[in-house]
C-alpha cells in the first residue's frame, strides 16, 4: 500500500505547482517535500515529475497517479455517503428461521417487498444451530428461533409464543387420550419433528412416550410446505406450530388432536449485540411480531 503521507504531499504539489507553497500548506520544509516525492518515485519505480529549473511538470506516470488519487477520494466519498444513507425501504433483508416459521413469514415478506421493490429479501430456513452459525459469521442480520442461542455476543428478545399441535387426518377417529391409536397412524417426520414431538409427548404422554425412535414412522418430508399433505391424505400424523395449519391448501382435511396440556414455546429474535440494525429492519420486525402474535 502506498504511503498516504507521500500521496498527500504529491497531490498538494501537483495542485500548487510549487514546492514552497506545498511546504507551507503541509507545515513541512522544502527538502522534506522533495524527500516524499523521491520516496514515492522509488516505491513506484517511476519518475513522477519532470524538473526544468524551478518549474516542473507531471510525467505520464505522474498524471496517472493523480487520476488514481482522485479515484480513491471519490470511492471514499461514495462509501461515506452509503454509510450514512439508511433508507427504511432499500437494501438487503437477511433472515434465518425455522422452516415452519418461514412458511408463515415468507408471504408477508414478499408482500412487503412488493410495496418497496428496492428491498431484497433473503430468507433461509434453518435449524437453531445453523442460525447460530449464520449470526456468528455475519451471514444474516437477524435469526428467529424457539431455541435460545445463549452467547454473550448475541442479543435475544422474545417475540411471542408459538402453539404446537398434533395434527391428524380429519377422518381419524381417535379419542384425546388414545395414545396407542394415535401412534398406530404413524408419524410424518420433518426437520423439526424430533424437537416438536419431544415437547408435546413428554408433557402429555410421559408414561408411554419413549422417544421418536419408538414410534412408527410413516414418512419424512424436508419440503416444509408439503408436511401436511400426507396427513391430509390419511397417511399419518405430525406435530407442527398451529399457525401452519391455516396456511395449508386443504385445512378441512386436517384436525388438531386434543391435548390435556397445551404446549407453546417462546419465539426469540436474535441479532449481534453490538451491531445496530438498519432502519429497513424496523417494519420487517413489526411484520414478524404481528405474524407470531
Amino acid at each position: 500500500m502506498l504511503n498516504p503521507k507521500w500521496l498527500n504531499t504529491f497531490e498538494t504539489l501537483a495542485e500548487t505547482s510549487s514546492f514552497t507553497q506545498t511546504a507551507e500548506r503541509l507545515f513541512m520544509t522544502q527538502p522534506g517535500v522533495s524527500q516524499h516525492i523521491k520516496k514515492l518515485e522509488a516505491e513506484l519505480g517511476e519518475v513522477l515529475i519532470y524538473r526544468e529549473g524551478k518549474q516542473f511538470e507531471l510525467t505520464q506516470a505522474g498524471m496517472m497517479l493523480m487520476a488514481f488519487v482522485a479515484e480513491q477520494k471519490q470511492q471514499q466519498n461514495d462509501f461515506l455517503v452509503r454509510l450514512k444513507a439508511d433508507s427504511p425501504h432499500q437494501g438487503s433483508i437477511r433472515i434465518a428461521c425455522s422452516g415452519t416459521m418461514a412458511m408463515t413469514l415468507y408471504p408477508l415478506l414478499l408482500a412487503h417487498q412488493k410495496q418497496h421493490p428496492d428491498l431484497s429479501i433473503h430468507l433461509e430456513a434453518a435449524p437453531a444451530e445453523r442460525i447460530r452459525h449464520y449470526l456468528m459469521e455475519n451471514l444474516i442480520d437477524i435469526g428467529i428461533s424457539t431455541q435460545r442461542i445463549d452467547h454473550p455476543s448475541i442479543l435475544e428478545n422474545p417475540l411471542g409464543e408459538e402453539d404446537l399441535s398434533i395434527v391428524v387426518p380429519v377422518t381419524a377417529n381417535i379419542e384425546s387420550n388414545d395414545y396407542a391409536g394415535l401412534i398406530a397412524l404413524g408419524y410424518i417426520n420433518h426437520p423439526d419433528g424430533q424437537h416438536y414431538a419431544d415437547l408435546v409427548f413428554t408433557a402429555n404422554f410421559a408414561a408411554q412416550y419413549r422417544g421418536l425412535e419408538s414410534m412408527k414412522i410413516s414418512g419424512y418430508v424436508n419440503q416444509l410446505a408439503q408436511i401436511l399433505l400426507p396427513v391430509s391424505k390419511g397417511l399419518g400424523f405430525t406435530v407442527l406450530p398451529t399457525g401452519v395449519i391455516d396456511g395449508f391448501s386443504a385445512p378441512k382435511a386436517l384436525a388438531c388432536f386434543a391435548l390435556e396440556k397445551p404446549i407453546s414455546q417462546t419465539v426469540y429474535l436474535a441479532q449481534k449485540r453490538h451491531r445496530a440494525l438498519p432502519q429497513r429492519y424496523e417494519p420487517v420486525i413489526a411484520l414478524i411480531e404481528q405474524a407470531i402474535q
